[in-house]
C-alpha cells in the first residue's frame, strides 16, 4: 500500500519517521520503556533507527521502527501500528523470529539469544478487551505455573484502554497523550518540544525526503519488476479462474474431474474449493490470485 505523502510539518508522533525520529533522542527512548515495563533501565543504545532485516534473498524483509539494546544485552523494538491489518499475532511472531536470527551468528549457541522484546504501540484495541497493555510471554497450557522462559517478550499497547490508572501516573500521561497529545507531565511536554525541533530542523527535513524518495524508488523499482512477470502471473491466474468457476457452477462435480480436465493436482483443486467455501464472497480472480499468492509463499518456504 503507497503511503500519502505529508510534509514534515505535518508529522505526529503515529507517523512511522516522527516516531523513530524523536525515539532517536536516547532518554525519551529509555522513559518511554521504563514507563511500558514498569522497571528501571540503565542505559540503552543504538544499532540504527529503521534498522533493515532482511537476512535471505528470498525471506520477507523488515524494517523496524526504533531498535534499541539496553545495558542488560536485551533487545527493543518499538513499533507504530496505526492500521489494523488483523495480522498483528503473526506479525510479532514473525519480528522476533528475525530479530533472533539477526542476533545470532551462524554457528553460535542458542544460549547467546538475548532477552527480546517486541512492543507494539497501536491506536486502536487489538483485542477488544479494554486494556491498555497486553503482555505476551509462553507458559505451559497445561500448568500456567510452568513459563518457558526462552525470553521473547511480546507487548502490545492501546491508548483507548480503560485499566490504565494501574500502571502509574507516568503510563497515564503517556496515554493521553499518545490519544489526543494532551501534555499533563514533564515527559509528554519534552515528546511535545521534541516534535516541534523535529519539524523546525532541516537535517531532519533533509533525511524524511532521501527516506521518502528511497521508498518512491522502491515502489517504482517495484512496479518494474511486477510488469516483467505480470504477464505470466496474469496468465495463471486466468487458468486458475477456469476450475473456479466450474467449481461454483457445479458444486457436485468431484475433485478428479475437475483435475482431469485442467491438468492440476487435486491438492490444488482442494485448495480452489477450500477457499471457495471460506470466501463465499470472492470474486473468481480474488480467489485465483489468493492461490498464486498462497502457492508463491510455500514454495519460498520449502
Amino acid at each position: 500500500m503507497t503511503r500519502q505523502y505529508k510534509r514534515i510539518e505535518e508529522l505526529e508522533i503515529w507517523d512511522d519517521f516522527m516516531f523513530g525520529a524523536v525515539m532517536s533522542n536516547k532518554e525519551l527512548c529509555k522513559h518511554l520503556l521504563e514507563i511500558i515495563l514498569q522497571k528501571k533501565i540503565k542505559d540503552i543504545r543504538y544499532t540504527e533507527l529503521q534498522k533493515a532485516i532482511n537476512l535471505q534473498y528470498d525471506a520477507k524483509s523488515i524494517r523496524l521502527d526504533v531498535y534499541v539494546e539496553d545495558d542488560t544485552e536485551s533487545v527493543y523494538n518499538i513499533e507504530i501500528q496505526t492500521t489494523n491489518e488483523k495480522n498483528l499475532p503473526k506479525r510479532s511472531r514473525y519480528y522476533q523470529g528475525m530479530i533472533d536470527l539477526n542476533v545470532l551468528d551462524k554457528g553460535e549457541s542458542y544460549s547467546k539469544l538475548k532477552k527480546s522484546y517486541v512492543i507494539f504501540i497501536c491506536n486502536y484495541d487489538p483485542f477488544g478487551k479494554g486494556r491498555c497493555l497486553y503482555r505476551f510471554e509462553n507458559v505451559c497450557v497445561d500448568d500456567l505455573s510452568i513459563l518457558l522462559e526462552d525470553d521473547a517478550i511480546k507487548i502490545i499497547i492501546n491508548p483507548y484502554g480503560k485499566d490504565r490508572d494501574q500502571f502509574g501516573n507516568g503510563f497515564q500521561a503517556l496515554m493521553e497523550f499518545l490519544k489526543n497529545g494532551q501534555i499533563s507531565d514533564t515527559y509528554t511536554e519534552s515528546l511535545k518540544e521534541e516534535i516541534t525541533e523535529i519539524k523546525e530542523s532541516e537535517e531532519w527535513r533533509r533525511r524524511y525526503m532521501k527516506l521518502f524518495i528511497r521508498d518512491r524508488e522502491n515502489i517504482e523499482l517495484g512496479k518494474e519488476i511486477g510488469e516483467k512477470i505480470g504477464k505470466e502471473i496474469g496468465k495463471e491466474i486466468g487458468e486458475l479462474s477456469v476450475g473456479i468457476r466450474m467449481l461454483k457452477r457445479n458444486e457436485e462435480i468431484a475433485n478428479e474431474e475437475v483435475a482431469e480436465v485442467l491438468g492440476y493436482d487435486l491438492a490444488v483443486i482442494q485448495k480452489m474449493r477450500d477457499l471457495i467455501q471460506a470466501h463465499p464472497d470472492w470474486e473468481t480472480e480474488q480467489i485465483a490470485s489468493e492461490l498464486v499468492e498462497v502457492d508463491a509463499e510455500e514454495k519460498t518456504t520449502v
